[in-house]
């Protein structure tokens, strides 16, 4: 699995969520600050905190969780790429989540 791509995908995304407002979705009281939390994320996962932000991300990216209630199908695509992704790197990097 090609971490950069993934993180190049995680970026797109933090793109397009940054772009909403409103809503409610997993503890996050609206869509800026599940922006935030991903930008955050990524950051992380970018340097090497794969504990917390792989966690989180593979719950944000699950089918109908955070991602999918604050972009809608706008972007259902990349959240499913992301999604993929995230579980390759799980399995192969032997992290619980």
């Amino acid at each position: 699995m090609n971490k950069i791509a993934l993180v190049e995908e995680l970026k797109d995304a933090y793109q397009l969520a940054a772009q909403y407002e409103g809503g409610y979705s997993s503890g996050f009281f609206d869509a800026k600050e599940f922006a935030a939390a991903l930008k955050e994320a990524i950051i992380l996962f970018e340097n090497g905190d794969d504990d917390t932000s792989v966690k989180n991300l593979w719950l944000w990216f699950a089918p109908t969780t955070a991602w999918d209630t604050f972009v809608g199908s706008e972007g259902i695509e990349l959240g499913n790429s992301i999604f993929e992704k995230l579980e390759q790197y799980i399995a192969e990097n032997n992290i619980k989540v």
